[in-house]
Parts: C-alpha cells; structure tokens; sequence
C-alpha cells in the first residue's frame, strides 16, 4: 500500500472526532468576533456601531454566506504552502469534485459542503513538508511539537492568525496534539511522517475552509 492510499485510511479512522473538536473551536473564535455581543450597555439595546451591510443578515449574504466551489479552491490554495489548483493531485481533485461542490452561498440551499475533505486531501498530498520545517524521518512521536505546529500555522494562514492567538488557541493545540497522538499509538497500519503530515494537513486545511460567513 503506498502513502497517499495509506494516508486516506489513516483519514477515515481519525478525522471525524478531530474535525468536530476544531469546527467547535472555530465556532467558538467566531463567537468572539468583534459585532458578535448580544449585550448592550447598562442592559440596553447592543451598540451596533457603524450600519450593517444591507442584506448582511440575510441567508447567502454578508457573514451568512456558504463558500461556493471557486472559493473553496481559493481558500484551500491560500492557506496552504505551494499548491496548485492548475497541477498536481490538487488539480485532479478540482477536476472530480468541482461540480459537486456548493454552487450558491445560502447556507441553507448550498450542498456539496460534504466534499471539502476530497478536494483538500488532494491538496494536502501536494504539500511539502519542508515547508513547514517537518521532517521526513524520524517516528511521529519524536516529531509531534512540528506537526502540531505545521497544523497551527494551516490555521492561522486560513484563518488570519485567529488559531494562535485568538482565545481558543489552546484548544486548537489540544485537539492536534489529540490527533498525532492518535497517530503514534496506531498499530494496525505502518504510520509514517508523510502520512501524519497529511492526517494533519486534512484535518486543519478543512475545518478553517469549511467555515460559513468569511
């Protein structure tokens, strides 16, 4: 079996309970997002600031939109290091899953949300792990503080800065550190650092860019 076929096994025994914990921290960070506050002064009205955008709290629009196809391939090419939506398996998984993905940006229309972790494993099989000073060798234990790392910075370049130093950093670290763990104490298949790298990859490249309202 070789890693890229070793690395969607790996996927799919790990990634639903990690992919939970880090969209709930995400919501969580957006909960805190300037605009957000439901209180007010002295118990008041909430102090809306400067106008809202017209049509921002309807469905599709403003920070109720659902990210369509082409955003989802921007946002996926924006927070990872050196891949390209014009080559590699990026390029492949862009010409498979494209058409299933969301063609509208009302959340509650749009489907095809469900086929975000397709097109970012393609992109993460594409990543290098040089760029995020992860090594190739070594067991994954000994190289946990890097993967981790290599996780918060898919976040924060997805997220602008967000994961590290918004108030659920901690957990952010947590729910990776979970992950790799899960990862180092697998027996039942051969774990290498490509395949962590992309265990990783996934699991933070598809929370931040499955995110509604940005």
């Amino acid at each position: 079996m070789n890693e890229l076929q070793q690395g969607a096994k790996t996927m799919k025994r790990t990634s639903p309970l990690l992919l939970a914990a880090l969209v709930a921290n995400l919501a969580t960070i957006a909960a805190c997002f300037p605009g957000t506050s439901d209180g007010g002064v002295g118990g008041g009205p909430p102090d809306s600031g400067l106008p809202s955008e017209p049509g921002t709290d309807l469905p599709g629009l403003g920070s109720a939109s659902a990210p369509t196809a082409d955003a989802v391939i921007g946002r996926i090419r924006n927070t990872l290091v050196g891949v390209d939506p014009l080559a590699g398996n990026f390029a492949k998984a862009i010409a498979q899953v494209k058409p299933n993905l969301p063609t509208m940006t009302n959340p509650v229309q749009a489907t095809g949300l469900d086929q975000i972790p397709l097109l970012v494993y393609g992109a993460c099989t594409d990543a290098k792990l040089a760029s995020y000073n992860v090594p190739t060798t070594g067991t994954i234990s000994a190289n946990s503080a890097p993967l981790v790392a290599a996780g918060m910075k898919m976040l924060d370049t997805g997220l602008a800065g967000l994961a590290s130093q918004g108030t659920s950093s901690a957990d952010f670290q947590a729910a990776l550190q979970s992950l790799v763990g899960t990862l180092a104490a697998d027996k039942s298949t051969t774990q290498t650092m490509t395949t962590s790298f992309i265990a990783v990859c996934m699991a933070s490249t598809t929370a931040a860019v499955s995110m509604v309202g940005y």
